[in-house]
């Protein structure tokens, strides 16, 4: 029996769920920037802004999803100080594993 809370199913005491529908969403890093990202895109049309939030602009770092992001990344990393230091994460990756730091663009592949 899986839950579902339109059918008004409940779990017994001794049962846990590990799993939610479209988890994902939140735990993979990439739908998580996506998530945010649109939920601040919404706040400012409710808003009536046309800006940023700047609450929330500072709340989520700088973030490129590559490989889509790959042209605007290069930019700004060709404008930045060359010592700049960045880190690349694998989008379904778990405790720090596959997890990149690199200063020049040559070090990690497209």
């Amino acid at each position: 029996r899986i839950f579902h809370p339109e059918k008004g199913c409940r779990l017994n005491d001794n049962q846990i769920v590990n799993h939610f529908p479209n988890f994902y969403e939140l735990t993979r890093k990439d739908m998580m920037v996506r998530n945010i990202r649109r939920y601040m895109k919404e706040l400012n049309r409710q808003a009536g802004k046309n800006g940023h939030n700047d609450e929330l602009d500072d709340f989520l770092p700088v973030t490129y999803i590559l490989p889509s992001d790959w042209s605007i990344f290069s930019e700004e990393a060709k404008s930045r100080n060359p010592g700049t230091l960045w880190i690349l994460k694998p989008a379904c990756g778990a405790q720090g594993k596959g997890i990149v730091i690199f200063h020049k663009l040559e070090n990690i592949k497209k």
